[in-house]
This record gives structure tokens, sequence and C-alpha cells, in this order.
């Protein structure tokens, strides 16, 4: 009787360390080496979403630009996606404004790559408001509603909550992603600009 205990037991360790491995081979991508885990329990979100941490000055960000545009299209409908503007300095807040502006006026899809393109192709400077109001008459916007909405009490809320969530995650720089409000993952983490998006439809299973 003793006998068959053993090997009974030996049996279960190994049919245990088989399933281990097999869960360990189907774990591609891995935390603490692909992405990181930044709170303790999963998004209560109904839908998987991601938050985009950018900003339009990051020449990083205007690099991996076009391959986000690409990945995002892809996303199911039930998928949210979320931009959030870097604030680290006067010109990231500048651009996490004119961000702001755009979304607040449904135009940032329309406008953010012309954007891009203005500061990192063109070097246009566009690193004050007044820079800013110029650069968006020659998109044929209209200056003062745009100026308006610049600086309203909604934007000053904008910043506020933009600049708190990235507290939140710690954000060490853009471009990164965090993905059900859990996980954190940027091309560093990931290893190159096309596993990143691996990497995050791997995490949005999760």
């Amino acid at each position: 009787m003793r006998r068959l205990l053993t090997v009974i037991g030996m049996l279960c360790v190994g049919m245990f360390a088989v399933n281990s491995t097999t869960v360990n081979a189907m774990e591609r991508y891995v935390a603490g080496v692909h992405y990181k885990i930044v709170a303790p329990e999963p998004s209560k979100t109904k839908t998987p979403h991601v938050l985009s941490f950018f900003s339009y000055a990051c020449p990083h960000c205007n690099h991996l630009e076009p391959a986000v545009d690409k990945w995002r299209k892809k996303q199911p409908n039930n998928v949210g996606f979320e931009r959030v503007p870097a604030q680290w300095n006067p010109l990231f807040n500048d651009m996490a404004r004119f961000y702001y502006a755009l979304n607040e006026l449904q135009l940032a899809d329309q406008y953010s790559q012309v954007v891009f393109d203005a500061i990192h192709k063109k070097k246009r400077s566009l690193h004050t408001e007044g820079s800013i109001l110029a650069f968006i008459q020659t998109l044929g916007l209209d200056k003062a509603e745009f100026q308006k909405v610049l600086n309203s009490d909604a934007m000053k809320k904008k910043m506020r909550k933009g600049k708190g969530v990235m507290t939140q995650y710690k954000i060490p720089g853009v471009p990164s992603f965090v993905v059900n409000g859990r996980y954190f993952v940027n091309v560093s983490m990931a290893g190159s600009p096309e596993r990143l998006f691996e990497v995050l439809d791997f995490l949005l299973t999760k």
C-alpha cells in the first residue's frame, strides 16, 4: 500500500510538472520580461482597453505613430483605445493641451499625424499657445473657438486627470501603454516595435 501511494504521488508530481510546462509554453510573453504588472487586479471595466501614453513632441512617438494607428484600426469594436498625453515640462504640457483641444473638437484622429509631421518633418515650433493658434489657422480651423477650448475649465480638468493617470501608473517615458488597467509595456520591454503590438494583443486577452 505504501509503495502504491508513493507511485501515485510521483505520478501526480509528474502530471503537475507537465501541466506547468504546458502553461509556461503557452505564456509566450512573460511578466517582468516583456511587460510588467502595475496594478494588483485587472480593470473592472466591461471591455478590454488600452491607454496610449505619448506626446506630439516625442520623436519616438512620431516614429511609432503610423504603426499605432494601423494596429488600432485592426482592433475589434469592443477594444477601447484612449490616448494620454504626457506632462513633464512646459513643452509637453503645451502639447498635451493641444491634443486635448483637438480631441474635444473631435479632430484628433484627423490631425494628429499632421501635427507630428509639422513638428518632426517640417521642424515647426509649436511650443507656445500663440504658435499653436497660428498653426491651426493654417489647417482652416477657427482660432477663436480653439483658443476658447485651450483655456476652458474643461481643459484644466482634463490636464489634471491626465497627469493623475500618469502618476497612478508611474509612467517613466513615452511611447508606452497600459492594457486593461493592469499591464504596462513599451518598445524596450517588448523587444521591438513589431513585437510591441504582439504583446499588446496578448495582454488584451488576459
